[in-house]
């Protein structure tokens, strides 16, 4: 699977309002290695979101984000769509401009391969040859996320909407 069939794939289901739901019926029409490689993407995708400036715009948004709330949202970022995610990537104030409320996290959305999986080959994992490798600290720079300042300065649309919340 190509990351552009990637994309296809969570894009057909974004407007959905059970996109874990939808995918994994998506998903179950696929081989298991289409779905291994489907994962590889997925696990690509949320270490390439794995960043400070979208945990403080997590953190923004949600009032507070802990460590599992940030890879919540990373998965619902990707849920979200391809340009939805490479708009956040590129500019994580962009998440101010959609009516989200809030809501991007998504945790079940990160789990839905690897269930699919196991129901299509009765294995108990999804193989991760390459892509389980962690990043040890999220890239770019660390900041206080109860400074408003710093909130105000780095994510200023972010803070105008959701900073009083």
């Amino acid at each position: 699977m190509t990351r552009e069939q990637f994309w296809k794939l969570v894009d057909r289901v974004k407007g959905t309002k059970k996109r874990e739901v939808a995918i994994a019926k998506l998903l179950r029409k696929l081989t298991p290695s289409e779905i291994v490689s489907y994962q590889e993407h997925f696990d690509t995708l949320t270490r390439q979101a794995y960043r400070w400036d979208l945990w403080g715009a997590a953190y923004i948004i949600g009032g507070g984000c802990s460590d599992d709330g940030f890879i919540d949202f990373q998965y619902g970022l990707i849920a979200q769509g391809r340009e939805i995610y490479e708009s956040a990537l590129a500019s994580p104030d962009s998440l101010a401009d959609l009516a989200i409320q809030g809501e991007i996290p998504n945790e079940l959305f990160g789990y839905v391969a690897d269930h699919v999986y196991e129901d299509l080959t009765g294995e108990d994992e999804i193989p991760r040859p390459s892509s389980r490798k962690k990043t040890p600290n999220p890239l770019g720079e660390e900041w206080d996320f109860d400074d408003a300042v710093q909130n105000a300065r780095r994510l200023p649309k972010l803070w105008a909407k959701y900073g009083g919340s």
